[in-house]
Formats: structure tokens, C-alpha cells, sequence
């Protein structure tokens, strides 16, 4: 998908997707359903939830999610050795 000249990149076709219900997949490639068949329940309320903290904690929550992620992917590559 592109703007012009530019290409939309995966955090926009992730946020029309949560606020659109169309499909990341069709946004991404044109084939497919264009809108997903059930909305992801858990996101959306992650989202919500998300969307009533003030700045700082929403600065907080992404640290901290990005540190789960890294304990997370750091402990998999460990697995797989």
C-alpha cells in the first residue's frame, strides 16, 4: 500500500486495522478478505486501556512491553541453541 511515493508502513496498516476491522493481510497485499472475520477482542481492550493513561504511563507500558518482548525473544534464542 502506498501514499503517493511512500510506502504505508506496518504500524499504520496495524492501527487502520484496529480501527477499521480491515484485514493487515489485505491492507498489505490486496488478497484475502478485506475485513478480518472477528475482531481481536483482547487488543481492542489493550488498546482501550491504553488510550486512558496519561502521557507518562503510556510511555511507562511501552517500555515495559518492549522489555517483555526482549526477555521473551532472548530467552527463545536460548531454547533454540
Amino acid at each position: 500500500m502506498e501514499i503517493g511515493d511512500r510506502k504505508i508502513n506496518s504500524r499504520m496498516i496495524k492501527l487502520i486495522n484496529l480501527t477499521t476491522g480491515i484485514s493487515s493481510k489485505w491492507l498489505e497485499t490486496g488478497k484475502g478478505e478485506m475485513f478480518a472475520s472477528e475482531p481481536d477482542r483482547e487488543i481492542e481492550e489493550i488498546v482501550n486501556l491504553y488510550h486512558q493513561l496519561n502521557p507518562f504511563f503510556k510511555g511507562y507500558f511501552k517500555r515495559q512491553l518492549l522489555e517483555i518482548i526482549n526477555y521473551e525473544n532472548s530467552t527463545q534464542t536460548t531454547k533454540d541453541k
